[in-house]
């Protein structure tokens, strides 16, 4: 038999359930487009050039948190822009990631003490779009108008534009999975 305050307490379990993929977080540039904007080759010198402030109490390993900071640092003077269409606009719009690839000590964190700054770093920028460019862009030269006193101003589709609708939905389907 279902009373008042069991039917209260499945009604709560069925709306908590259901709400649940809804409270999910969206990943970052999540509708956008991301561009790798730098591929990044550092010396030792050029990490200590781009990192600013002392190292904090309890940092486990400096190097590695000098390294991380400084790319970090580096990155953040390429955020801004991004974009917004139209009051469209996603998350993470202009912000820059950095993604290390190298050394092997530093990317895969073998452990405290196993990074040098000596060793050097590699990583590439990734930047958030808000949208990609929609449309070809010309030379001034060649936009112009045939006839100067008339006529507008010709512009071409990028080739392929109509499959954008089929490419964003088969980007959000992946990303959900």
């Amino acid at each position: 038999m279902i009373n008042k305050s069991n039917l209260l307490k499945i009604s709560s379990l069925l709306l908590a359930t259901s709400m649940a993929p809804l409270a999910q977080a969206v990943p970052w540039c999540h509708g956008g487009t991301i561009v790798q904007i730098a591929d990044v080759s550092w010396t030792q010198s050029q990490i200590m050039a781009n990192f600013s402030g002392p190292i904090p109490g309890g940092v486990a390993d400096p190097e590695y948190y000098t390294a991380a900071t400084a790319t970090f640092n580096y990155a953040q003077t390429f955020a801004g822009g991004g974009g917004g269409f139209g009051g469209y606009s996603v998350p993470g719009s202009g912000q820059v990631r950095v993604r290390h690839y190298a050394p092997y000590t530093f990317t895969n964190m073998v452990g405290p003490g196993y990074y040098y700054t000596s060793q050097g770093i590699k990583f590439k920028l990734d930047k958030c779009y808000t949208i990609p460019p929609m449309t070809a862009h010309h030379e001034l030269e060649v936009a112009l108008p045939e006839d100067p006193d008339g006529g507008d101003i010709k512009v071409t589709p990028l080739e392929g534009l109509e499959e954008m609708p089929r490419y964003w939905r088969e980007t959000r389907e992946r990303e959900q999975r």
